[in-house]
């Protein structure tokens, strides 16, 4: 077997054997009707998750912490019969999500940038965001959502990884659909972001330079004109034959 195609294999042994088995646990703890317990799950589901042997250029398996724990552990924090089993904690722990979710993002964002699946996995994180502020069940995700969103975009246009469309450029697909998802839930927050795609230029004004010689052509274009009409009857009366 070639040494590539061992790592591919041993790589995904590795993930289905030691990192997932880890992953499920905690994020079973995370819904735990206990607070305290909640709580440090989701601080243990971070470290585990920041942790630097588990992602590599190497192998993709890694991105499955999206897929497999982060994005079930946030639709299962948005059932009701979750929710009731602690109202008022319980939204502090979606709060908590949201916070992880992004934070996980943005620290792989430079691997997953060389992912084909980059952009499916944005666009399925912007459902989530608008899933998790639009729960209306009175939390602070209204108010946790726009920030933690408006903290990503902004990371990514200073790395050059989502920018507007220059003059004369055309836009991106990642822009494009970035800004149709994320209109539908936060209608001015690109424009806030990014308030020079609806500046308009203004209109150009010719230099000094030009205004000063359309000027003093006008004048000179004046003073032969007064010239002119002086010096004619002048040349009239000269040359005319006197009337007897």
């Amino acid at each position: 077997m070639p040494l590539e195609h061992f790592m591919v294999a041993y790589n995904r042994v590795a993930w289905l054997a030691y990192w997932s088995p880890i992953f499920e646990a905690l994020r079973s703890q995370c819904l735990n009707p206990c607070r305290e317990i909640r709580h440090q799950a989701v601080s243990c589901l971070q470290n585990s998750l920041l942790s630097p042997e588990l992602a590599s250029s190497d192998h993709q398996e890694w991105t499955a912490i999206f897929g497999e724990v982060l994005f079930p552990l946030i639709s299962r924090l948005l059932r009701p019969e979750i929710y009731q089993t602690d109202p008022i904690g319980m939204s502090d722990t979606r709060v908590q999500a949201a916070n992880l979710l992004c934070k996980i993002f943005l620290h792989y964002l430079v691997l997953l940038s060389e992912w084909d699946g980059m952009l499916d996995l944005w666009l399925r994180i912007l459902d989530i965001m608008d899933r998790l502020m639009n729960s209306g069940q009175g939390d602070n995700l209204e108010e946790a959502v726009p920030e933690s969103l408006k903290n990503i975009l902004l990371v990514m246009a200073d790395g050059g990884f989502i920018e507007p469309p220059s003059k004369g450029q055309p836009s991106t697909k990642l822009w494009e659909e970035t800004c149709k998802r994320v209109d539908r839930f936060l209608p001015n927050l690109i424009a806030e972001i990014f308030p020079q795609i609806n500046a308009t230029d203004p209109e150009p004004e010719p230099p000094s330079s030009d205004k000063g010689a359309v000027s003093e052509s006008v004048d000179s274009q004046r003073t032969s004109a007064e010239q002119l009409a002086v010096a004619r009857p002048k040349e009239g009366a000269e040359g005319a034959t006197p009337l007897i």
